[in-house]
């Protein structure tokens, strides 16, 4: 990638995207001019933050918006991801797994309306939500994800909530899959502590109500149908789900949702990626 986009001797960057916040559509800016493929480029990014480099994942996904219409803003971007990338080419995941208990668990995180004034204000999209989430098994992350959603939330609550759903729509299947196979490999309790309840992390408190409460609500009502699916893993004595308090500096999705710099992504990114 760093020779395919001409930077393999380049000065290096601490962090993959610039502090101004996130990347726009930047429809009146300079045109592409770049001689490299924004296309051929944005999908090598794509396999590699989707495999073993998640602390690129939101930078990429940004650039990767614009993939049919890229600007040379966009091509600037990219070119930041390629300078923190020549710092860490020698980085990846380092796994340190807890053998003592295999559990699915899942750090799950929102950004409300992030594009607000960075996108055209007449486009609906301006209003979007970002979702981001990583599930982990034995301690160490196995997938994750950093993607608008796809309807407009009205509160910080409802972009929580709504990202929270999404993650359990892999999770709970996920979970399904790890039992399967500590049982295809003949793995007792008395050697694994496996535990068949997953934890789920979130630092939003009315998000955490709302899906903990049993009781629904008119100003809940218009989002039930679509993500009150997971609330019965999550209830009574059988609950798969527990859905717990975390702070914010331990919330490991915080890097899939928003820009992070300084110490700030150093500290999310040595929870995440254990360097």
């Amino acid at each position: 990638m760093l020779e395919a986009t001409g930077m393999v001797d380049c000065n290096v960057k601490p962090t993959p995207t610039k502090s101004e916040g996130p990347l726009g559509s930047d429809v009146n800016g300079r045109p592409a001019s770049k001689l490299w493929s924004y296309a051929s480029v944005i999908g090598m990014l794509l396999y590699l933050a989707s495999n073993s480099r998640p602390d690129i994942a939101f930078a990429v996904h940004q650039c990767a918006r614009f993939t049919h219409s890229p600007k040379a803003s966009h091509e600037e971007a990219v070119l930041r991801i390629m300078r923190y990338l020549q710092g860490t080419k020698d980085n990846g995941l380092i796994f340190r797994p807890n053998m003592k208990a295999i559990l699915v668990d899942c750090y799950v995180d929102a950004d409300f309306a992030g594009l607000w004034g960075h996108e055209d204000d007449q486009d609906p999209v301006c209003v979007k939500s970002r979702t981001g989430y990583v599930i982990t098994v034995a301690d160490c992350p196995l997938l994750w994800a950093s993607k608008l959603q796809s309807e407009i939330a009205l509160s910080t609550l409802e972009a929580e909530y709504i990202a929270l759903s999404q993650s359990m729509r892999c999770v709970i299947p996920l979970k399904r899959l790890v039992t399967k196979v500590l049982e295809s490999f003949d793995i007792k309790e008395d050697d694994v502590n496996f535990v068949s309840q997953s934890t789920v992390f979130e630092d939003n408190n009315g998000c955490l109500r709302l899906a903990t409460c049993p009781r629904m609500t008119p100003r809940t009502k218009h989002i039930g149908v679509k993500y009150h699916f997971f609330r019965r893993f999550a209830e009574g004595e059988n609950a798969v789900l527990k859905i717990v308090k975390i702070g914010t500096e331990e919330q490991k999705a915080d890097i899939f949702t928003k820009g992070l710099q300084g110490d700030v992504f150093l500290s999310i990114r040595k929870l995440l990626c254990g360097w």
